[in-house]
This record gives structure tokens, sequence and C-alpha cells, in this order.
């Protein structure tokens, strides 16, 4: 699923450099309104030396972000915004500068670059997308179902934020989708916790899990299972082959919990 999740970003990143390249193009007839409509500014006059050297460095950070050469695309891109707060091209370094980070898989930095975009360009028509990201950083460290379940509950916050702020954008969209495997995920872990309770007997405990997934992810994969595991239960409980009493206390129900006398098999 990794591999199908870059390659997705790696298209995504594309659509934007692709906008982004053709407005850096010199003489382009077009180029001084694609920026004001991107960026909310026109490109400065051809005359002055400053414009000619931010604009040269963010045309060199996007070939070495083209080239897959991150580690310097970052470094270009990090002193095109730090030497040019004021160039019509900051926003662009800013927002780049997350891009290089993602494809590098340094998802803590570009959550950070891309926040900082978010924060400092709030009238930008590339929010969506940088919303979008934030939401892939966390999305990108999401593991399987026997792993800590942070990455994906932050993505699910995420794209949540993406589709409150922007519900009409496509990106909205795309976040939903993403939203959907997180919770299967979450729910994938609920059932692999329940199951291990159940099969030490941890009734209470179990059930707490299958009965907490049948009402938070209905629509999972894993929901029919939930209840057949629930119907088990109780069919023993009804012929006396269980004493619903005879129970694990609640604090079993911890699925992080170091338990000495039989650990979780992860």
């Amino acid at each position: 699923m990794a591999g199908k999740v870059r390659t997705t970003g790696r298209i995504l990143v594309f659509i934007v450099c692709v906008a982004v390249g053709a407005a850096m193009l010199p003489g382009c007839a077009s180029t001084k309104n694609l920026w004001a409509r991107i960026w909310g500014s026109s490109t400065p006059g051809q005359d002055d030396m400053a414009v000619d050297q931010d604009r040269d460095l963010a045309m060199r950070a996007q070939e070495r972000l083209d080239a897959s050469d991150y580690s310097e695309a970052v470094t270009l891109f990090q002193q095109l915004r730090d030497q040019y707060p004021q160039s019509p091209y900051a926003p662009l370094a800013q927002l780049k500068l997350g891009d290089a980070y993602y494809l590098d898989g340094k998802y803590e930095e570009a959550y950070a670059a891309y926040d900082n975009f978010t924060v400092n360009n709030f009238n930008s028509e590339a929010l969506p997308y940088a919303y979008y990201q934030k939401g892939m950083c966390y999305y990108q460290r999401m593991n399987g179902i026997d792993h800590d379940q942070s990455p994906a509950n932050k993505a699910i916050q995420e794209f949540d934020s993406l589709i409150t702020t922007f519900p009409e954008s496509k990106y909205a969209f795309m976040g939903q989708a993403r939203i959907a495997e997180a919770q299967n995920l979450l729910a994938g872990h609920e059932f692999y916790v329940g199951e291990f309770y159940y099969k030490r007997q941890d009734y209470a405990a179990a059930l707490r899990r299958f009965r907490g997934l049948v009402k938070s992810y209905p629509d999972s994969g894993y929901h029919q299972k939930a209840f057949n595991y629930i119907a088990e239960y109780e069919d023993m409980l009804a012929k006396g082959e269980i004493d619903e009493g005879n129970q694990r206390p609640a604090e079993y129900n911890n699925p992080f919990t170091i338990l000495e006398s039989s650990p979780l098999p992860y």
C-alpha cells in the first residue's frame, strides 16, 4: 500500500509542479496572470537584479527537485525563502520545501513546512493542496493493525480539517477516501486486540473491543468478524459453557499495557 501511496503523492506534487513550472518560465505571455492567480501577486520586472536572482534560485531548486536531488532542493528552497522573504517566490519556496521533504520520506519536516505555508498564505489557491499534504504526512506513517495507531488518528484529524475548510475542493474528496482507509486500519487494530483477548479468554476486554468496533466502524471489513465473535460468546454464555462473572478485570482493556504474564504479541 505504501508504494501506491508514494506514487499518488508524486502525482499530486507533479500537478503542482506543472502549474508552478509554467509560471516560472521567462518570456511566457501568461506568466504574470498565472502568478497573480496562484500566489496573489504578479511577476516583478525583468530589470530588477534581485528578482532575477530569486527567480533563478527558484528555477535551480525546482530542477533539483525534478532530478530527485531532494537534499539540494531543500537547501535551495530554504535559501530562497530566507534570503528573499519579500519575493513573490517565497511562498512557492515554503510549499516546495514541503514537497522536497515529503518525497524524501522526511514526513515530520514536510508537515512543518506545509503547516508554515498554511499559516502564512491564507489567501493562496494552493491551500487545499497544502492541507491535503499535511494529512498525507501522517498517512504515510501508518503501520499495520498490530502497531500503534496514532498516525492514523492524526491523519483523520488533518483530513477532517481539510474537508471542513475546503469542502468543495477536489482534495476534500481525496481526503475523504484517505479517511476511509485510516478508519479501516483502526477497525482492524480493534479487531486484532479484541481477538487476542478473546483467545486468552479475557472476554470482558474482548467484547468491549468488538462492540466498540461495530459501533464506531460499521462499514469496515472487520464488522462481520466482530459480530461473529460476539455471537459465539453469547452462545457459550447461553449454554453455560462460560461464566459471565468469571472474567478478567477491566485494566486488560488497554492494548499497550505490558502484561508480564502474557504480553501482547508485538
